[in-house]
């Protein structure tokens, strides 16, 4: 209950602007690592292998090429932080361009279930539908996705993101029910 109580009002009681970005320590710290890791298999590829090195050895290091490379795309190009303002929700990368959606703009929200789970936001851009879509492994999607729909009553929600998102109704009934329990608490003392 006390953790749908800090859902209510998110926007009022956290404040604009508000962000929410991964680990950057981490993920600052995977991306050194992954370059570092392809540069010691590149000098591997050039210094230490040669036409008489095992296959397994020569197999190593472009192994260890495609895992930190994996590994260094992803943490350029996925998403980074979520900044939350009076006028818009900004999701930020480190190596792409930033995507910048008016609240006034956005009309749907939807889990799109497939083999990853992804939120998919659709709204109006230039008199045209797009579509933008983040994963669900983001911290914080729970206050995300309840921050969002506060700021966009008009929005329109998928059967799953209905069952998330704390409606009007609900919040309604959890704040009767939490003057009922102050009630309680203070006819008891």
């Amino acid at each position: 209950m006390e953790q749908l109580d800090n859902l209510i009002d998110i926007n009022k009681k956290r404040g604009l602007p508000r962000i929410y970005r991964f680990n950057q320590f981490i993920r600052w710290f995977t991306l050194i690592f992954g370059i570092a890791a392809i540069a010691y298999a590149i000098w591997m590829i050039f210094a230490r292998i040669d036409a008489d090195s095992s296959k397994f050895f020569k197999f190593v290091p472009f192994a260890i090429m495609f895992l930190a490379l994996n590994s260094v795309l992803k943490n350029l190009l996925y998403l980074n932080s979520i900044h939350f303002t009076t006028d818009s929700v900004i999701f930020r990368y480190i190596a792409r361009k930033s995507v910048v959606i008016p609240w006034s703009s956005l009309k749907r929200m939807e889990l799109n279930d497939s083999k990853r789970k992804w939120i998919r936001l659709r709204f109006e851009q230039n008199d045209s539908e797009k579509t933008f879509e983040f994963t669900m492994s983001f911290p914080n999607m729970l206050e995300i996705v309840n921050s969002i729909a506060e700021m966009c009553p008009q929005m329109e929600y998928d059967k799953f993101m209905e069952k998330v998102i704390i409606m009007p109704h609900e919040k309604e009934q959890i704040q009767k029910n939490k003057k009922k329990q102050q009630n309680v608490e203070i006819m008891d003392k």
